[in-house]
């Protein structure tokens, strides 16, 4: 924001405002050479100039030389400080007149310094409006700073855009997602560990209905055939001994037997998630 300088008490709205600071000297410099002057521009419009020494346009014609400082100012009055930064411009460049020409309006201390000077010419928006006469709307819109260049304007890289999401929200979403994460991962632990507390009852229950089947089925017998086998150890130990039964009677009850526990357990057994 620029500081320290009056607001214009009429803001332009025309094509003459939309044009950007440097199609505002070459169509000043235009001006000119119609009238029949030479016109060497100087200033930063020309395209290969960066600073103008407080001088855009230079007029030549016979014994005349003006030297013209140009303000595309259309929010901000130029103050009296242009004014006399060009009187004394015009001295070194060895002029004959000055003249200080905006596209807005002048503060009254300007006006007054230039009035203390004959060979300073002051022309302001509506004055320059009527000198050039209608023009045409540029192409594209030049939105400029009052006092800055349009190369500087291009020289500048536009800043990337801001991400709406605050980090409150990106904060969130990142915990969503963590939680969510989080209780799949839950849900296939607690699938795993019920799944293997299933398989290890149904074990359970096969052999206690195996033991209830075997004891139902043994003959008489089969404790003295299994008390001459030799027994088993396993580390000093009795290791135990399955008996099964040994002719096709027993064996046809056994399978009987088995089969009807087999259907309890089926039906006890609650089926996996």
């Amino acid at each position: 924001m620029t500081t320290g300088f009056k607001p214009v008490d009429f803001r332009h709205d025309d094509a003459l405002t939309r044009v950007s600071w440097d199609a505002f000297e070459c169509l000043i410099a235009d001006h000119y050479r119609d009238l029949g002057y030479e016109v060497l521009h100087t200033g930063t419009g020309a395209g290969t100039n960066r600073t103008d020494g407080g001088i855009d346009l230079k007029l030549l014609r016979e014994q005349e030389i003006i030297v013209i400082q140009c303000k595309h100012w259309n929010c901000w009055k130029v103050p009296h400080n242009d004014v006399h930064q060009l009187i004394g411009v015009m001295h070194t460049a060895g002029a004959t007149s000055a003249i200080v020409i905006t596209s807005g309006e002048f503060t009254n201390a300007a006006i007054e310094a230039a009035a203390k000077f004959r060979h300073i010419r002051l022309i302001d928006g509506k004055a320059v409006r009527a000198m050039l006469g209608p023009i045409a709307e540029p192409r594209m819109p030049h939105a400029t700073i009052d006092g800055m260049p349009s190369w500087q304007n291009q020289a500048r890289r536009p800043r990337p855009a801001k991400s709406n999401r605050t980090p409150l929200v990106a904060a969130a979403g990142a915990i969503a997602t963590m939680a969510v994460a989080l209780s799949m991962l839950y849900s296939y632990y607690i699938r795993e560990i019920h799944e293997a507390q299933l398989a290890a009852l149904r074990v359970t229950v096969a052999r206690a209905a195996m033991q209830v089947v075997q004891a139902r089925t043994t003959p008489a017998s089969l404790p003295a055939l299994a008390s001459q086998k030799p027994m088993s150890s396993l580390n000093g130990h009795p290791a135990i001994l399955h008996d099964v039964p040994v002719n096709k009677a027993d064996i046809a009850a056994w399978e009987k037997q088995n089969a009807e526990s087999m259907r309890i357990l089926e039906k006890t057994t609650p089926p996996l998630p």
